[in-house]
């Protein structure tokens, strides 16, 4: 293509030097942008010419394809077991659960060293490394054990799930930042559930001995109740410095107002609110009841003379309705022992199943109670621990 380009420039030279026959010639003079003109459109047709056709071919633009979401981690805490030591305080049987009636895995003796690994949601059982269990680990009663050098609150908690599995979670902590804030008055209307505190008494973040202390509240310090635990054992109440602003206090420590602890919802021992359950259905007056079986009276045990004048529990806790009284010098049958408290069960035909409860406070038992069955908080009859 290149040889051909001075042949262009020449026959270029000689087109603007020619006149027609007969005119006059005038200077010849070089036109330079037509030159380079014809140049540029005889280099393009060459490379046009000499080069293959090729059919156009485009390089499709790069789409971003959407990665897929990655799935959300889901939020677990894995709970190491890191044991500390206790000392035994009494002669206690080893359990597979945390339950007296659980097979029995051995026992400890007075003064005896252990580790200690978790413990129940209430704190009323710890999770112990036991060799002669199949687990490797079982249960003994908190309340015969002394932990040493650490935290009861800080223990992992130790629950079974609804496949009976054990399952460990970390314990409940919140930390104050500054000064607590003020607890504060009383809100207008039926929201309020009044309460006042009678002696120096721990706050806690859940319902239970074994939960964080957040502060100690003093006599005459008034509250406002939002929930409660089990029987009553334990208040929750508006506490802004506490998680969601709640907190729990023992009711042992309180003075409720009328109502007392009526209608406030319900807990379970890690401060979780428990679904209510549904209304009971109103029975169908053309459908013939199904017949009952009446419970038969506890047979009598030994004999108790009263040393006071005692007050009869419905139930074997000072929160339950009072079914009637004992004078100084009555005598009655003690027909079972509480498992949980300082309760006796005795005979008496004036109230349902011809039983009721009263303290062992103040009673001169005159008879053999070795035999006698135990009982839950409830009265339901338990196997001997």
């Amino acid at each position: 293509m290149l040889k051909k380009i001075p042949f262009l420039l020449l026959l270029i030279t000689l087109l603007a030097g020619c006149a027609l026959p007969g005119a006059a010639s005038p200077t010849p003079t070089v036109d330079v942008n037509a030159i380079r003109t014809a140049v540029v459109l005889t280099a393009i047709y060459e490379v046009t010419r000499q080069a293959p056709a090729a059919t156009p071919s485009f390089e499709p633009s790069a789409t971003a394809t959407p990665e897929p979401p990655s799935p959300t981690p889901t939020s677990t805490i894995e709970v190491i077991l890191q044991p500390v030591s206790g000392v035994a305080n009494a002669n206690l049987n080893v359990r597979s659960e945390p339950r007296s009636g659980s097979d029995n895995l051995g026992g400890i003796f007075f003064n005896q060293k252990i580790s200690v690994a978790a413990r129940n949601p209430e704190a009323t059982w710890y999770y112990i490394l036991w060799k002669d269990s199949p687990t490797g680990y079982a249960w003994l009663l908190s309340s015969a054990i002394q932990i040493e050098n650490a935290d009861l609150y800080r223990l992992p908690i130790a629950r079974y799930d609804g496949n009976n599995n054990i399952v460990f979670q970390p314990p409940l902590t919140w930390d104050i930042t500054g000064t607590p804030l003020p607890i504060p008055t009383a809100p207008p209307g039926d929201q309020f559930r009044p309460a006042t505190v009678l002696a120096p008494a721990n706050v806690r973040v859940c319902p239970s001995a074994g939960c964080m202390v957040l502060v100690i509240l003093q006599p005459g310090q008034s509250l406002n109740l939002t929930g409660r635990y089990g029987e009553n054992e334990w208040a929750q109440f508006d506490f802004p410095s506490g998680p969601n602003g709640k907190a729990w206090i023992s009711r042992n420590a309180l003075e409720t107002g009328p109502d007392g602890f009526s209608g406030l919802p319900r807990f379970d021992s890690l401060g979780v609110e428990l679904t209510p359950e549904p209304p009971t259905s109103t029975p169908d007056p053309n459908v013939t009841p199904t017949a009952t079986n009446t419970p038969k009276p506890t047979p009598a045990g030994p004999l108790a003379r009263m040393e006071s004048d005692t007050i009869i529990y419905a139930e074997p806790n000072s929160l339950s309705a009072q079914v009637g009284t004992l004078k100084n010098g009555d005598e009655i049958f003690i027909t079972g022992l509480s498992l949980i408290g300082e309760w006796y069960q005795i005979q008496y035909p004036a109230f349902t199943e011809g039983r009721a409860y009263i303290s062992q406070k103040n009673v001169r038992v005159l008879g053999d109670m070795r035999k006698l069955p135990y009982f839950d908080v409830k009265g339901n009859p338990i196997p001997t621990p």
